[in-house]
């Protein structure tokens, strides 16, 4: 009997994973309504509904239908939106360290200043509150493989975090007289880096205290491996492949 109630067990959360599977955006915003959302502000739950809601007739008479999933489409918009204004800010204080390595003896002000960005990531280690926009951003990950609307707003957002970045990562290479590997592009070394920061990102969310000090030195490689010293010579590159 024991094992037949293990049998069952297993046979409800692999029911419930489906589930879980089969869930779209605006199931996961059920717990927003016009109701809660009017219930500290200053709007009623009737100004919700006019503003994210749909006419349906009946019985002679039209009433508003609360469209959740509009609802959730424009809270992802505006968390996206946010997230691309940090990452334009966080550049722009890169492009100011870039501009000091010429006389720069070490890149202690670079790890610094990536050491304060990641900051803005781990809960509660700023007064910046950045996990209602994070919460938004991993609800849209659990979805978008099956919601276009979804997918794109996230691939849009990315393309301009990148094309903003693209400038700073010249900046650097300028600044330490190097330049592209034969092959390779601003854009490979922007998504290269972002993959690893999105990576750790993702876990500072569960483990705030997971250590990040190896990060700066993760990115300079990463870095230096998309890059080499300006107008080597071929066989110069290959050797600070194999050697670095």
């Amino acid at each position: 009997m024991g094992d037949h109630g293990l049998g069952v067990r297993d046979e409800i959360v692999a029911a419930a994973m489906r589930q879980v599977g089969d869930v779209d955006l605006a199931a996961l915003f059920r717990a927003v309504t016009p109701e809660t959302l009017a219930a500290d502000e200053r709007w009623s739950a009737s100004s919700v509904r006019y503003h994210f809601g749909a006419r349906e007739e009946g019985d002679g008479r039209g009433r508003l239908s609360f469209q959740r999933r509009d609802l959730a489409l424009a809270v992802l918009a505006a968390a996206l939106g946010d997230a691309v204004g940090a990452s334009s800010d966080a550049a722009d204080a890169y492009e100011t360290v870039a501009a000091t390595l010429r006389t720069a003896e070490t890149l202690d002000e670079v790890l610094a200043a990536m050491a304060q960005n990641l900051a803005a990531f781990v809960p509660g280690a700023t007064t910046a509150d950045v996990s209602p926009r994070e919460r938004m951003y991993f609800l849209a990950l659990a979805v978008c493989d099956d919601d276009r609307a979804v997918a794109r707003e996230l691939r849009e957002a990315r393309t301009r975090q990148i094309e903003r970045y693209l400038p700073m990562y010249q900046a650097f290479i300028d600044a330490l007289d190097r330049e592209l590997r034969p092959g390779r592009t601003l854009q490979d070394l922007a998504n290269a880096i972002y993959a690893l920061l999105d990576g750790h990102i993702a876990r500072l969310r569960f483990d705030p205290s997971t250590p990040s000090d190896w990060l700066g030195d993760t990115v300079t490689s990463v870095f230096a491996s998309f890059t080499v010293r300006r107008g080597a010579e071929p066989q110069d590159v290959a050797r600070d492949l194999l050697n670095r």
